[in-house]
């Protein structure tokens, strides 16, 4: 062994790459799940697109990650998996700026 344990992972991770993306995104749809009912104090006291965004930011951004893993699975190109996964950042970051301001 090389000693270089993150490409060891990587490989585990791409000679199992159905098993991964399924059960990455079995989780992360769980947390989108669990992130619609446990909803930050803040949503009920805003209102319009601050509310929606604290109410429906990080459910999304869990749902976004569930999609780029299940794209990840099935081999999508790259690119794909990427642009999804900026998605989810980007709805995080929108979800803590409405959860801050």
């Amino acid at each position: 062994m090389n000693g270089d344990s993150a490409s060891g992972v990587r490989a585990v991770v791409t000679r199992n790459r159905v098993a991964v993306g399924v059960v990455l995104a079995a989780l992360c749809l769980g947390l989108a799940v669990l992130w619609l009912f446990v909803v930050p104090a803040k949503a009920g006291t805003t209102t319009g697109v601050q509310e929606a965004a604290i109410r429906y930011g990080h459910p999304a951004c869990w749902a976004l990650l569930a999609t780029a893993s299940v794209l990840f699975a099935v081999r999508a190109p790259r690119r794909s998996v990427h642009v999804v996964v900026r998605s989810a950042l980007a709805a995080y970051v929108i979800f803590v700026v409405a959860t801050v301001v």
